[in-house]
């Protein structure tokens, strides 16, 4: 049993060195969205776009060994919560704190991109509206029709193309 224990802990332990990588990636991220830095912002996701598969594979690896311990405890390795494994067992206590630290900072910085692509995304949609569609016509025809009543709006730019 101490063998699979082991073998947990490490897991854990290069799930929380690859998302203080991810951590680190977020905040640099943040400074390439603010910078406007396409490139990049482009190499930052190509670099969690490989972490994430090897994150994937650990999780994969993980549930082997929870699978195997839930064995040991007669529960599911879905049913397995990492705070109670560590009540069985102390020695996965700091790697438990490690990771919910980890996880947590990553939620942070994930809201804070979050809200800034969003920001991006209302200049970007300011931007091609103002291009796009004008809301009143520069150009009335001297006569007693309404405004905007059977006068086609000027396009800066056609949207069909």
């Amino acid at each position: 049993m101490s063998d699979i224990l082991r073998n947990l802990e490490d897991n854990l332990k290069c799930q929380v060195a690859l998302y203080d990588e991810l951590n680190t990636l977020g905040g640099h991220k943040q400074k390439a969205l603010i910078k406007n830095n396409l490139q990049e912002l482009e190499a930052i996701t190509v670099r969690e776009e490989q972490l994430l598969l090897e994150g994937s594979r650990l999780e994969k690896e993980r549930l082997l060994w929870a699978e195997q311990i839930g064995l040991d405890l007669g529960k599911a390795p879905e049913d397995l919560t990492l705070a109670e494994l560590a009540d069985h067992y102390p020695n996965l206590q700091e790697v438990r704190k490690d990771l919910d630290r980890a996880v947590g900072a990553l939620q942070g910085i994930h809201e804070t991109n979050t809200q800034l692509l969003q920001q991006a995304m209302k200049v970007v949609e300011f931007t091609v509206g103002m291009l796009t569609h004008q809301e009143r016509n520069t150009y009335h025809h001297p006569t007693n029709l309404k405004e905007d009543e059977g006068i086609p709006k000027l396009h800066l730019l056609d949207r069909r193309v």
